[in-house]
C-alpha cells in the first residue's frame, strides 16, 4: 500500500521574540512566555497556521492534578457511557491503563466538563490566552449556549479518534494535552479532495473508515494526500485552525481538554455553517441571523488586539 507524504509547511514566518522552532513533522513549537500575542493572532489564528503551544496551561490546576487515578479515586462511582456501552468509571480507568495497541481500551472521549462535578470546571479556569479572542464566547453571540463547551478525553495506548473530521461549523480547535502522549495526523484544507469527505451534513468527515490502513483500491486519491504527523506532550496545547482535518491516537494514557473558537480567521466560514445549521430548523431566523453575524464580526475584529 502507498502511504501519503508526509511534508514540512511553510517556514516563512517567524516570531519577533524568540521565534518558533520546528518539531519533527512540520508543526511549529511556540513558547508562550516568550511570545508577541499580536504576532500569534495574525501569524496563527488569523493566518489559519497550526502550531502546538508550550506554556499556555502551567496556571491549571489540573496540570498536574487529573491523572488516571484522581478519576479513579474521586469519582470510580460515576457511571459513564462510550460508545453506546455503560461503564462503571473505576472499571473504565483499570481498563485504559491496561490498554495496548494490540488490544485498546474504550476511550471516553467527547466529555461535556459542565456535565461532571463543579470542581472539574474550577480546574481548568481560566481558558489559556492562547485560545483568545474567541468571539463565541461574546455576549453578543445569539445563541442560548454558545458551541464553545470545554470537554475531555480520557485514553489508553493505541485507541484512536474514530475517524479524519474537522471540526463543527469550521470552528478552530483547541486541544490541551495534561497527561500522557498523542500523535496528531493533521491535513490542511487544499487535501480535502484526497480525504473524501461525505455528503450532507457529515461533509466535515472524512468517507476513509480507517486511515492508517486506507483501501487505496476504494480511495485511490487518499494515496496523493499531504499531511503532518506529530506527537503532543503533557503541557501543550495543539491549535487546529478551522477547516483543517486531523485525528489523534494515544501512544501513553492520556487526558486531553478542548475547546473550540472563532475569531477574524474563521469566522467568515462558521458564520456559513452555523447559518445553514440553523435554516435547518428556520430559514426566516437564519436569514436574520447571517447579516447579524457579519457586522458582529466586523466589530469584535475591530478589537482583536
Amino acid at each position: 500500500m502507498t502511504t501519503p507524504t508526509v511534508t514540512l509547511p511553510s517556514l516563512a514566518n517567524a516570531a519577533t521574540k524568540a521565534g518558533p522552532s520546528i518539531r519533527a513533522g512540520g508543526i511549529k513549537l511556540i513558547h508562550w512566555q516568550q511570545c508577541d500575542r499580536r504576532w500569534y493572532i495574525r501569524e496563527h489564528l488569523n493566518s489559519l497556521e497550526p502550531a502546538i503551544v508550550q506554556g499556555a496551561i502551567d496556571h491549571w490546576p489540573a496540570r498536574t492534578k487529573w491523572t488516571p487515578l484522581f478519576f479513579k479515586e474521586r469519582y470510580a462511582a460515576l457511571e459513564v457511557s462510550v460508545d453506546g456501552a455503560a461503564w462503571n468509571l473505576g472499571e473504565l480507568i483499570d481498563c485504559i491503563l491496561a490498554s495496548t495497541p494490540e488490544n485498546p481500551a474504550p476511550y471516553l472521549r467527547n466529555q461535556r466538563v459542565a456535565n461532571w462535578p463543579p470542581e472539574l470546571s474550577a480546574d481548568i479556569t481560566p481558558m489559556p490566552e492562547c485560545t483568545h479572542p474567541n468571539y463565541l464566547e461574546s455576549p453578543l453571540f445569539p445563541a442560548r449556549v454558545p458551541p464553545t463547551h470545554a470537554e475531555f478525553y480520557i485514553g489508553g495506548a493505541g485507541a484512536t479518534f474514530p475517524g479524519v473530521h474537522y471540526d463543527n461549523h469550521h470552528m478552530h480547535a483547541f486541544l490541551m494535552q495534561l497527561y500522557g502522549t498523542k500523535e496528531y495526523l493533521v491535513f490542511a484544507p487544499d487535501q480535502t479532495r484526497f480525504l473524501y469527505p461525505r455528503s450532507g451534513i457529515e461533509a466535515n468527515k472524512s468517507g476513509i473508515p480507517d486511515i492508517e490502513n486506507a483501501d487505496l483500491s476504494r480511495f485511490p486519491l487518499y494515496a496523493q494526500a499531504e499531511g503532518m504527523r506529530f506527537r503532543l506532550y503533557p503541557g501543550e496545547t495543539l491549535f487546529v485552525p478551522g477547516g483543517w482535518w486531523h485525528t489523534a491516537r494515544i501512544i501513553t494514557t492520556s487526558i486531553t481538554v478542548s475547546v473550540n473558537g472563532a475569531n477574524a480567521g474563521n469566522w467568515s466560514g462558521f458564520r456559513r455553517d452555523f447559518c445553514a445549521a440553523v435554516a435547518c430548523t428556520s430559514r426566516l431566523k437564519a436569514a436574520l441571523m447571517a447579516p447579524y453575524l457579519a457586522v458582529l464580526g466586523a466589530v469584535l475584529s475591530i478589537f482583536e488586539p
